[in-house]
């Protein structure tokens, strides 16, 4: 399920809740490489949600392309893997959603969705999925290594404030700290920012980390890191305008300690509003930021280059993936 906001009917889906589902691709398997202009894109590799996905990763694909040629360097097919912090109690949902496990080893009416895919300091790619049942919402992070597309691990989030939140979006910072913006209605507002423990699967307060506090009434997501340690979001409100927000950790209120939020600039392109929000952002080792986005009534995905001064975004190649990263090199 993706977010597609258009930006006149943003209040309209804070009420109903209204998504979009993703559609994905069967992918074939190449060997993968990697280089300085080599972007990678994740998605979905099916559709169907097995009955202990609780448990485990989603089977997905890593694509990579080479930003200045726009060709696509690989595709690998990473299957399903159980999360290190099984929880058994979650086999309950077998006998409530699925009719006959040996026929029909999936969950009715559950859907799975790529929230985040997050450059690691030790060079692997963590990639945060969603599934949402109606036994509630189940959020896991695997680690993958982007050389090889080996799957090195996974574990399922808990200790949200919310039980019914989700992790839309995680950063990692260079002193190591993971952090994420949580939902509290499966991706829409209100939202709070996060604190992750990835090798306990735990959720640690903002208040320990002095993490800013969000507006309620506005959607937050696509964090990035850039050089300087800073963090790059995005953000949309009832008036529908699509921002380029910055989290600066060294930049803190002299009141409260916490860490401020502010606007970057208005995005634009060709002069005109998005419609939608964006996917994702990404930005290169060479510091460029890179958006994912279908700005258009289309449903074409395609990867733009950032301007940070304009705000403008400028058309670089079509790509059908969800969520988007450069590898730490």
């Amino acid at each position: 399920m993706y977010i597609r906001i258009r930006r006149r009917r943003f209040g309209q889906l804070v009420i109903s809740g209204a998504a979009a589902v993703a559609l994905a691709n069967l992918p074939r398997k190449v060997k993968a490489q990697t280089s300085a202009s080599q972007i990678y894109g994740v998605q979905l590799s099916k559709q169907e949600v097995s009955s202990d996905a609780p448990n485990k990763t989603p089977d997905i694909v890593l694509v990579a392309a080479d930003t200045v040629t726009g060709r696509e360097t690989s595709r690998i097919s990473i299957p399903a893997r159980q999360v290190s912090n099984l929880v058994n109690n979650l086999v309950d949902l077998e006998k409530v959603e699925a009719r006959e496990i040996s026929r029909e080893p999936v969950l009715t009416g559950a859907k799975e969705r790529i929230t985040s895919l997050t450059p690691l300091p030790d060079g692997t790619l963590g990639v945060t999925s969603v599934v949402s049942t109606s036994q509630g919402n189940y959020t896991r992070i695997a680690q993958i290594n982007p050389k090889t597309g080996e799957s090195l691990g996974a574990t399922r989030i808990s200790g949200f404030r919310n039980k019914s939140s989700t992790l839309e979006s995680l950063v990692a910072t260079k002193d190591n700290n993971l952090i994420g913006i949580a939902s509290f209605s499966d991706g829409l507002p209100p939202f709070e920012i996060v604190g992750i423990d990835l090798k306990g699967g735990k959720v640690n307060s903002s208040e320990k980390l002095a993490l800013p506090t969000l507006f309620p009434n506005r959607r937050y997501s696509n964090l990035v890191l850039n050089r300087d340690n800073i963090i790059y979001g995005t953000s949309i409100g009832h008036e529908g305008s699509v921002v380029l927000i910055k989290i600066d950790l060294n930049d803190r209120a002299a009141i409260t300690g916490r860490a401020k939020i502010t606007t970057v600039i208005e995005l634009k392109l060709d002069n005109k509003d998005l419609e939608n929000d964006l996917f994702d952002l990404a930005i290169s080792p060479g510091g460029e930021i890179y958006a994912l986005a279908a700005p258009t009534s289309k449903r074409t995905k395609s990867l733009f280059l950032v301007d940070e001064k304009s705000g403008a975004i400028k058309y670089v190649r079509d790509l059908q993936v969800d969520k988007i990263a450069f590898a730490l090199v």
